[in-house]
């Protein structure tokens, strides 16, 4: 049987024998026996529990994938797959599983199509953002991608995971279109109308007769991540393509009261239902504005607090955003159109947020364009930290730099951690989930940055953190999640990803009809993976060989 959580990974010598067989297979420099040891990565950079693999493998090609799953099974080892290794603030390249072999992804990094006339991508897990936009500029193709913050990681991989990007259609789990995915007996399955040996529309649809269990494929707790080991994704819309490059320009709204989440939702997603604002604005209070300001003045003031048991004092960040004439929130959106239609949809938000006292406008860039011309990315775009243009960036990482220097200069290491719940789009629920938020964290001792993020019929959420990796902070940091993860699931509010140390925490919340979600999804995955080699304990899902660890309840399976 596999290890199980906490335990030390397979025996010595069970463990040897597959890295030899790996090596025999990749090349002994595609092994790293020792997980600390590697060339990009360090994948035992986490320090909770479970996440310290036993070794790392690194496949070039999807018949070495193949191989490497069949002899997991022959060994009994757990493989954890990874693309590139970028998921930070949910357990980064580290398994559920301590001792768990990662199975690194990231030589998979071909883009095998980019069609401009259809707007969609085909691309390997190893393919960054950056890679994908540098290709789309080397071809000269009129395609605009949707980014993520952070640009250093993979398309696939953020799609899989439910990640979201920041020009229209952002919700990259929304466009794929199909996947090749190589499956826990080492077999490779096409989904969708991908299902044909020869079909034409696989990249562009995601129909095809009894297509529906496939569409699973797309959902965050699915049998992607549970049950295979994607190979290849499609992409359509804006998120690895989006049409023409259109006139555009950057809005931000600032409103002054603390309470203003609650018109300034309910605006804003009115907003997007009704397809004026296209993208995901993303809204951030003022201890984010004031952290990303990147002002001297602004740091000297908030940085000295910025320590062990200590958070900025609210009368700072009061007097910070009275001398900078901010807002106590800011939302940040964009407005995409025609040569024609841009002027109007300027012209609907100014009138819209008329009614919110004190809300101001700026439009910190715009591009109106010229009649029957693209955009060029090259020539008439500039990187913005908030990627509303589609070029990566990881301007985004600037805050963690800034905290890391402060934790350094006590000799500590800062990480982060945050809460990531799915709220209906009112202002109200929202507000109550923030004012719950927020105190948990001045409890805590903790700075509360604001990461909210609206969509037409659903808001996601965020609250972060920033924390010294030491025994108190940390053990702060673990109660004060496990205190935000049961104030959501009192209000009915679900967490849609989560960092891997509570994935067995969250998952407990599904506890409809006494957890017969994941009683189900532990039956396929008894049926598909009866060793339990990939991915054990992703999303909270375990083999019924482990029933007492997984978080999704019991579970009878038939013989």
């Amino acid at each position: 049987m596999p290890p199980q959580p906490g335990s030390a990974g397979p025996a010595a010598e069970t463990l040897a024998d597959f890295l030899n067989a790996a090596a025999d297979l990749l090349g002994e420099k595609n092994v790293s026996r020792d997980s600390q040891h590697s060339a990009s990565h360090n994948y035992a950079s986490q320090d909770s529990y479970g996440d310290d693999p036993a070794a790392v493998v690194r496949p070039k090609t999807v018949e070495d994938v193949q191989q490497l799953v069949r002899l997991a099974n022959t060994f009994k080892v757990s493989l954890w797959a990874i693309s590139r290794g970028k998921n930070l603030g949910y357990g980064g390249s580290g398994p559920v599983v301590k001792g768990a072999i990662v199975l690194d992804l990231q030589r998979m990094n071909n883009i095998i199509e980019v069609n401009e006339e259809y707007g969609y991508a085909i691309v390997e897990p190893g393919v960054s953002f950056f890679n994908l936009y540098e290709e789309i500029q080397r071809q000269g193709l009129n395609l605009w991608p949707s980014v993520p913050a952070i640009g250093w990681g993979s398309a696939m991989g953020n799609t899989l995971d439910r990640g979201f990007g920041y020009t229209p259609n952002g919700e990259h789990s929304q466009s794929q279109c199909g996947m090749e995915v190589v499956l826990p007996n080492g077999e490779l399955l096409r989904t969708g109308s991908g299902a044909m040996r020869i079909t034409r529309p696989f990249p562009c649809i995601r129909e095809a007769l009894a297509h529906a269990w496939t569409v699973s494929f797309s959902n965050p707790t699915s049998v992607t991540n549970l049950l295979t080991i994607p190979r290849r994704l499609h992409q359509t819309r804006h998120p690895h393509h989006a049409g023409p490059r259109s006139p555009y320009a950057t809005v931000e709204v600032d409103v002054p009261l603390e309470s203003d989440p609650v018109p300034l939702i309910c605006t804003l997603s009115d907003l997007m239902r009704r397809s004026i604002i296209l993208n995901s604005p993303s809204i951030a209070n003022i201890f984010r504005i004031a952290l990303t300001s990147q002002l001297p003045a602004v740091f000297a003031k908030i940085v000295p607090h910025m320590y062990s048991n200590s958070c900025v004092p609210a009368r700072v960040l009061s007097d910070i955003q009275t001398e900078h004439k901010w807002g106590y929130w800011r939302a940040y959106f964009s407005l995409y159109g025609s040569v024609e239609m841009l002027p109007a949809l300027k012209q609907t938000v100014a009138r819209t947020f008329v009614p919110i006292p004190g809300a101001q406008i700026a439009y910190k860039l715009s591009l109106p364009g010229t009649p029957g011309a693209f955009i060029s990315a090259a020539r008439d775009i500039i990187s913005e930290e908030i990627p509303h243009s589609g070029i990566p960036t990881i301007r985004a990482a600037r805050h963690r730099r800034l905290a890391r220097r402060r934790g350094k200069r006590q000799g500590r290491t800062r990480t982060r951690a945050s809460r990531r719940a799915v709220i209906p789009p009112s202002g109200c629920e929202l507000y109550a989930s923030y004012l719950t938020a927020r105190q948990r964290t001045t409890d805590a001792k903790f700075d509360f940055f604001a990461d909210f993020h609206v969509y037409p019929r659903y808001v996601v959420g965020i609250a972060l953190v920033i924390y010294n990796a030491e025994e108190d902070e940390e053990r702060r940091m673990q109660s004060w999640y496990e205190d935000l993860i049961s104030d959501a699931a009192k209000q009915g509010w679900v967490e849609y990803r989560t960092h891997v140390q509570y994935m067995d925490r969250v998952a407990a919340k599904l506890d409809f009809n006494d957890g017969a979600f994941g009683k189900v999804t532990r039956l396929l995955k008894d049926t598909l993976d009866p060793n339990g080699v990939l991915a054990p304990g992703k999303s909270g899902v375990w083999n019924s060989a482990r029933v007492g660890y997984g978080g999704m309840g019991e579970v009878t399976v038939p013989v």
